[in-house]
């Protein structure tokens, strides 16, 4: 995914900007309805900020792409993910 978004970003620029958001395990009606206290703690095992996400962690990602503060990004993907990988190992 990394390299197809800076490929694309190289493609399509400079008209237009292509970048993207990889998001951890996010708190959604999906993951409710198997997390148990268990598998959440095996998630944050190698999480530094010790909480799954929430759709607004993953939509302020998204909101900076969106701003003319990010104008000269492109080909970039930011990890929403805590600092780390919610793998169950």
């Amino acid at each position: 995914m990394n390299h197809m978004v800076a490929n694309l970003a190289h493609d399509f620029g400079p008209e237009v900007r292509i970048n993207a958001v990889g998001p951890g395990a996010t708190r959604t009606a999906a993951l409710e309805s198997v997390l148990t206290p268990e598998i959440e703690e095996k998630m944050l095992a190698h999480t530094p900020i010790k909480r799954l996400g929430y759709a607004e962690d993953i939509a302020g990602a998204m909101l900076y792409f969106a701003s003319p503060i990010s104008e000269w990004v492109s080909g970039q993907t930011i990890f929403v993910n805590g600092g780390g990988v919610q793998t169950l190992e």
